[in-house]
């Protein structure tokens, strides 16, 4: 499992700057900075926006704009990020992720070699065309893509795609973990997640397919990707279960840098 370690840049005690704050597991940006407010009290009063946006289950490194620094809002938003992700093989969700509703599943025990997931990862180096996932803050007719879905209308549009760059994916390890030890996982995982994101519905599909279809073992990849802006994880773990026809999503996700990788500056 991984935790989150909290983390906050020193240049936060400096008024007008960029600085990095660690999201946590299960939170929004909007209830991050709320927390960001609560730990720093002399911030109270500051105008404090965000560049690039983190899922609830994500964690990791986000960029917040404090005071006059909120005009540089528009240059973070293209910086290259780095992440540590997990791929679970044998089930999927409609969100990609496992803050979704259970949707497919396999019903054999997965058995992929490192070489299998390696081959698959090298062919999605490079620049790709990906889908925005259905449950996305991407607008279409000003109405958000994730409204679209929960409202059960996605045959009303066609969902857009973007072009990213994925200029490396490094497999770190695989391991394999027992029903068990996942349902405990992923129950407490959403748990963590406060507001409507329909965690009640979520956790009932959950249990009802650990109660009946789940496998007695599952298999866990653990990758490393450098990125270009724009890049959602939760789909391209979905690409990679796509090329190997197995069911997937993204057991975990935690973004560990914000870089532009072209100019060889960290944020």
């Amino acid at each position: 499992m991984i935790l989150p370690i909290y983390k906050i840049n020193a240049n936060l005690f400096t008024m007008n700057k960029t600085i990095t704050f660690y999201k946590k597991i299960g939170e929004t940006p909007l209830q991050c900075i709320d927390r960001l407010r609560r730990e720093q009290p002399e911030l109270a009063d500051e105008k404090i926006s965000y560049a690039g946006r983190l899922d609830p289950m994500a964690e990791g490194e986000m960029l917040f704009m404090i005071g006059g620094a909120n005009h540089e809002r528009e240059k973070n938003l293209g910086l290259d990020k780095e992440y540590e992700f997990q791929i679970l093989f044998g089930v999927s969700t409609d969100t990609g992720d496992v803050l979704g509703l259970v949707k497919n599943f396999s019903e054999q025990e997965i058995s992929l070699t490192s070489q299998d997931v390696e081959g698959e990862l090298k062919k999605l180096v490079g620049k790709i065309e990906q889908v925005y996932p259905w449950y996305s803050s991407k607008t279409i007719n000003g109405k958000p893509l994730f409204e679209y879905a929960r409202e059960g209308k996605q045959d009303e549009i066609e969902r857009p795609t973007r072009e990213v760059e994925i200029y490396s994916l490094e497999l770190l390890e695989t391991r394999n973990i027992d029903k068990e030890d996942l349902q405990k996982y992923i129950e407490n995982k959403i748990y963590l997640v406060r507001g409507d994101f329909r965690q009640d519905e979520i956790l009932q599909t959950w249990k009802k397919y650990f109660e009946a279809d789940a496998l007695p073992e599952y298999q866990i990849a653990k990758i490393k990707i450098k990125c270009s802006s724009g890049t959602y994880v939760r789909a391209l773990t979905e690409m990679v279960g796509d090329k190997l026809g197995i069911s997937t999503l993204a057991l975990s996700i935690n973004r560990v840098r914000v870089v532009s990788l072209n100019k060889g500056e960290e944020k």
